[in-house]
């Protein structure tokens, strides 16, 4: 018993984090049609934002605003600067742009900061283990699974409690119709531009601090876990982000607990395979279908 609440606890950890992401993502696409595979680089870029403060001495209850605020801002200029002229162009268009800002704000990483990893080094709680009922469980998950909670609380009070949220969800329902009714397009769009970044700066620390090391490259994992997690739960439903973070969670530590030694290799073979399977049952997702819009 105390093995499946360590497990549950692990997949709540995990899950709660490509939720987080998949949120980020389905955000933007909700209201834009776009699937920002530039996403992850703002991941990166946070965490670099943390190893620079914390080395010139910034306290780490100061720095983590910093950081949020720093993605948010970044998030925004990208969205300034890349997407608004692009607000209506094709999906293909959509696409290249994505790519292009991925590659451009890598380089600029790359160029900055170099290809050595660089260390987040976080105050030494992070490592600590507590013990629950007999359970150990690190302090980092509680406090992933923690932060994941209070950052959909806020999400869903912007989405539903605010004019902002009212007129999200009513650009990604009936976009023509919120123009006629005097919502300025470019507006919306830099709402949902700085939530998405704040949820990156967010995520991108607890991402870090699990994974420890940092290079311009290591947006790969999670863009894909991301994009998994989004392609799961439905494209553009924000309910449908939630569950399809916390079932892909659920579905990699369930493997890696359950699969003989010789087959953990082959672990994300067999993970795209369940989700391609379930896709086949549901293709429109668990959370609902493709064109279901953010709510």
């Amino acid at each position: 018993m105390t093995d499946v609440v360590q497990h549950v606890v692990d997949a709540l950890s995990v899950g709660s984090t490509y939720a987080l992401l998949a949120l980020g993502l389905t955000l933007v696409f909700s209201v834009m049609r776009l699937i920002n595979f530039a996403y992850g680089m703002m991941l990166v870029w946070a965490g670099y934002a943390a190893i620079v403060l914390l080395d010139a001495g910034v306290p780490f209850l100061l720095m983590v605003p910093l950081c949020v605020a720093f993605a948010t801002v970044l998030s925004m200029v990208i969205g300034r600067l890349a997407f608004r002229p692009f607000i209506g162009a094709p999906a293909i268009t959509l696409l290249i742009t994505s790519f292009a800002v991925l590659l451009v704000i890598q380089y600029v990483a790359i160029v900055v900061f170099g290809e050595r990893p660089r260390i987040l080094r976080l105050p030494s709680v992070f490592a600590d283990v507590v013990e629950i009922a007999g359970i150990r469980v690190p302090v980092l998950e509680l406090i992933t699974i923690g932060t994941a909670a209070v950052m959909v609380a806020i999400f869903y009070a912007i989405l539903n409690r605010t004019a902002f949220g009212a007129q999200i969800r009513a650009a990604a329902e009936q976009p023509d119709v919120t123009r006629l009714m005097g919502v300025k397009p470019d507006r919306v769009l830099m709402v949902v531009f700085a939530i998405s970044g704040a949820i990156a700066g967010v995520v991108g620390l607890l991402w870090f601090a699990k994974v420890g090391a940092i290079t311009p490259r290591s947006d790969l994992d999670p863009t894909i876990s991301a994009f998994i997690a989004l392609v799961l739960g439905g494209l553009g439903s924000t309910r449908g982000a939630l569950i399809g973070g916390l079932a892909l969670g659920a579905l990699e530590v369930g493997m890696a607990a359950t699969l003989p030694d010789g087959a953990l290799g082959y672990q994300p073979a067999i993970v795209f395979a369940a989700v391609i399977a379930i896709l086949i049952l549901r293709p429109g997702g668990l959370g609902g279908s493709v064109a279901e819009p953010a709510r």
